[in-house]
C-alpha cells in the first residue's frame, strides 16, 4: 500500500515531468500543498524529502523548494539507495494510527533471541499494536507490530506509551537522552502467524511481509526491535535507486 507522502511525492514528480512546475521555479509552500492534496504539513515535508533525495528539487531555508530537474539524474557511476535515512524508514509509523493491544515484560528464549538478534535471557518490554490508516477506520489493519524495548528503558517508557502520540523510537530518545544513530532493517516473506490472524482480519498462513527493524542508540547499543507483519495484499515496499557521482579519473 502506497503511503500518503509517497503518493504526494509521485504526483508532484509527475507534475514536474509534465512541465507544470518548470525547472527553476519554486513549488507552492507547505500550507498550500497540504490544502491542495488534503494532507498534513508533515506529509508534505516527507514528500519534499523524497523529491530532494531523487534530485528533482532543492530546499533552502527562507528560499522555498526549487525545481532542479524534470527527472532523476541518470549519469554517473554505481547505484545508491536514497530511501536510507532514518526519517524515511520511520515515516510509515508517522503516517498511520497505532492501536495498542497489549504490553508485557518478556525474557528472550533461544527462539525469540534469534528473531530479535539479541542474547538469550535478555529482558524486554513488548508492546503489541495494530496500525490503521487514520482516515479509513472501516478498512482492515495494515499490520501487526510487536515492539521490544530494552529493560533498561522500560520503566521510563511504559507509563508514557499509551498517551505518547509519536513513534516509540522518539520516546526512547527522550527517556535515554541519546540519539538513534542507525536502523537495521530486514524484510522477508512469511505466512500470517495464527496468533495475529484474527486481529488482522485474515487467515493464518496467508502471504505476508515481515519487517524487522533494530534501533541502535549511540554509541552503538541495540535498545529497540520492532517486528511487523503486513498482509501481502495491504502493503508494498518501494525504493528508488540513483546513480552516484563518480570522482574524476575513476572508472564507473
Amino acid at each position: 500500500m502506497e503511503t500518503r507522502y509517497a503518493q504526494v511525492a509521485r504526483m508532484l514528480a509527475e507534475a514536474i515531468a509534465a512541465g507544470r512546475h518548470p525547472v527553476g521555479s519554486v513549488l507552492p509552500n507547505e500550507w498550500d500543498l497540504a490544502e491542495r492534496f488534503g494532507v498534513s504539513r508533515s506529509t508534505i515535508r516527507a514528500a519534499m524529502r523524497e523529491l530532494q533525495a531523487s534530485g528533482l528539487v532543492s530546499r533552502r531555508k527562507s528560499a522555498g523548494t526549487r525545481v532542479e530537474a524534470t527527472r532523476p539524474p541518470r549519469e554517473g557511476g554505481s547505484f545508491v539507495q536514497t530511501l536510507s535515512s532514518i526519517e524515511s524508514v520511520q515515516q510509515f509509523g508517522g503516517e498511520t494510527e497505532r492501536l495498542i493491544q497489549a504490553m508485557t515484560s518478556i525474557v528472550a528464549d533461544d527462539a525469540l533471541a534469534t528473531q530479535l538478534g539479541c542474547r538469550p535471557g535478555s529482558r524486554w518490554l513488548r508492546i503489541s499494536s495494530l496500525r490503521h490508516l487514520p482516515d479509513d477506520a472501516s478498512a482492515p489493519p495494515i499490520c501487526w507490530t510487536d515492539v521490544y524495548v530494552d529493560e533498561r528503558y522500560a520503566e521510563a517508557v511504559e507509563p508514557r506509551i499509551r498517551s505518547f502520540p509519536g513513534l516509540f523510537s522518539n520516546l526512547l530518545e527522550e527517556v535515554s537522552g541519546r540519539r538513534i544513530i542507525e536502523i537495521r532493517q530486514d524484510i522477508k516473506a512469511v505466512g500470517i502467524p495464527t496468533r495475529v490472524a484474527g486481529a488482522l482480519k485474515t487467515s493464518a498462513g496467508a502471504h505476508a511481509l515481515e519487517i524487522r527493524r533494530q534501533y541502535i542508540l549511540s554509541p552503538g547499543s541495540m535498545a529497540e526491535v520492532s517486528i511487523s507483519i503486513h498482509p501481502g495484499d495491504r502493503f508494498s515496499y518501494a525504493t528508488r535507486l540513483m546513480r552516484a557521482e563518480v570522482a574524476p579519473g575513476r572508472d564507473a
